[in-house]
């Protein structure tokens, strides 16, 4: 919610500076900040045009430049009176009229912080975290490999995690080799169950003494970090809630709504 206030009030400062300013004319009609903001929105670009770059602030100009254009042609070329063209906005405004009552609807919802509250203690599944382990792994064809790469990370003596990934990179067949072997964040269920206790017994920044084998070869763990098993605090995910608990309120109010408009209406199915 924080994040999305801020971009709000970002594009708010940046159309409030570029309100007045014509960044270009095309055959005497004058490119403006709607027409940037339009350009922003259609390739899903998320900052403000105050915060991009000179090169893509005169990309986005050119190619507004190039859609104002485009939208003249197509008047000249009658588009206006096709009827692709009319069904095509006879459904875009069915679509935008029910959009924005929806939108409008939802804003207009309020929830309690008891409501909040409610939700966060009758669904603690949801705020607990497993443990996880952060890991890398180098996996070979036999164990003899696999032993002569735990010998060369035991005569190490320098920054052992550098020479694993280096090894990872080299020697490794798996398919994490040019990422240094790096696994990322995983859970117990996610890996093989042999790996997954190896890597769960093995504290941070040190690696297995003893190859692993799985169906996959023979594998020489290191772990980067553990995260012990804990549950998220009701403050840092009350954001997440209120979007929760609003939503479902939203569904039960609109659908009132509809049986409601259905009981006013005369409705005639043949």
């Amino acid at each position: 919610m924080k994040t999305l206030f801020t971009l709000l009030l970002v594009l708010g400062l940046s159309s409030n500076i570029y309100a007045q300013k014509v960044f270009a004319t095309v055959n005497g009609n004058n490119i403006t900040i709607e027409d940037i903001n339009y350009m922003l929105k259609s390739f899903g670009e998320k900052r403000a045009f105050s915060a991009l770059p000179q090169e893509q602030r005169n990309l986005i100009i050119s190619q507004a430049v190039e859609n104002r254009l485009l939208i003249e042609k197509a008047k000249k070329d009658g588009i206006e009176n096709n009827p692709i063209y009319a069904n095509a906005l006879k459904d875009f405004e069915r679509k935008m009229l029910i959009e924005v009552w929806m939108k409008e609807n939802f804003k207009q919802l309020q929830v309690s912080e008891k409501q909040l509250r409610e939700y966060y203690d009758k669904n603690q599944a949801e705020f607990k975290k497993d443990d996880q382990v952060k890991a890398r792994h180098i996996v070979v064809e036999t164990q003899k490999e696999a032993n002569d790469i735990i010998k060369q990370l035991d005569n190490e003596k320098g920054d052992v995690q550098k020479t694993f990934i280096n090894l990872a990179k080299t020697k490794s067949i798996g398919p994490s080799a040019p990422k240094g072997g790096d696994l990322g964040w995983f859970k117990k269920g996610t890996m093989l169950e042999s790996f997954w206790q190896e890597a769960k017994s093995l504290g941070e920044n040190s690696y297995s003494k003893k190859p692993v084998q799985t169906r996959y070869g023979y594998h020489v763990i290191y772990v980067d970090a553990k995260q012990n098993a804990y549950t998220i605090n009701f403050e840092d995910i009350k954001d997440v809630i209120a979007n929760k608990v609003k939503m479902q309120n939203f569904q039960t109010v609109i659908g009132k709504k509809i049986e409601n408009l259905k009981k006013e209406a005369k409705i005639s199915i043949k």
